[in-house]
């Protein structure tokens, strides 16, 4: 965090005695319930994806091909930029997660090469 950045422990501001502080404070910790919820969700589908990964992986090893597809990546980054740009989502966001994952994913891929030969 920036100097020029605050911090506020939300929690704690509840129970001011400023009323529009109070309000606003439980508003973000309604919300903030919310967003646990959608973090929970994401964490459950990135299981199952990579449940998904790890059958594709042992296929790959089995047919005897490489953990990389650069044509699948380069669709998909447009596939999900797109997808991004219809939702209001930070495109550049939406690559990230996609690196973030292809690359975890490879690296099964390539576990599931080693252990297969």
């Amino acid at each position: 965090m920036s100097e020029s950045e605050s911090e506020t422990t939300i929690h704690d501001q509840v129970k001011s005695e400023n009323q529009v502080v109070a309000d606003c404070a439980g508003e973000v910790e309604e919300l903030r319930d919310g967003i646990d919820d959608i973090d929970a969700a994401v964490v459950h589908i990135l299981a199952e994806r990579f449940r998904v990964t790890g059958r594709i992986g042992r296929l790959k090893a089995r047919a005897g091909f490489g953990a990389a597809d650069s044509r699948r990546e380069t669709q998909q980054v447009a596939r999900l930029r797109g997808l991004a740009k219809e939702s209001g989502l930070d495109p550049d966001l939406a690559e990230a997660y996609l690196h973030l994952v292809a690359d975890a994913a490879k690296r099964l891929h390539l576990r599931a090469g080693a252990e297969e030969h």
